[in-house]
């Protein structure tokens, strides 16, 4: 099983996290996903559906540093993007159950 590691401090904004996804699940491999929606769009539901390309995977995706309890309160905007983002591989991985996720901290 492929591990692509997140890890939360890593990142300024959400939109840093869309792009580093598009990166370590290399989403230029699929054709149709070729220099089109750069970074998804900053979009949740673009994610998702670039998900599904990925279903074959068999990927471990692991969150690290990001505190799931304290994000799904939406206290901030940020909160608010990283929740869509996580859900989105959250529904991921319940649909297609040989790719699998991970919350972990450091320390």
């Amino acid at each position: 099983m492929n591990e692509i590691i997140f890890n939360r401090k890593e990142y300024k904004t959400y939109k840093d996290f869309y792009h580093d996804i598009a990166i370590k699940i290399d989403k230029e491999r699929f054709l149709d996903w070729q220099n089109e929606y750069e970074d998804f769009c900053y979009d949740g539901n673009l994610l998702y559906e670039f998900l599904w390309y990925c279903k074959k995977d068999d990927s471990k995706y692991v969150f690290k540093n990001f505190d799931r309890k304290k994000i799904k309160e939406q206290k901030k905007y940020e909160d608010f993007e990283y929740n869509i983002i996580l859900s989105s591989f959250e529904d991921f991985v319940k649909e297609y159950p040989n790719n699998s996720m991970e919350y972990r901290f450091d320390e």
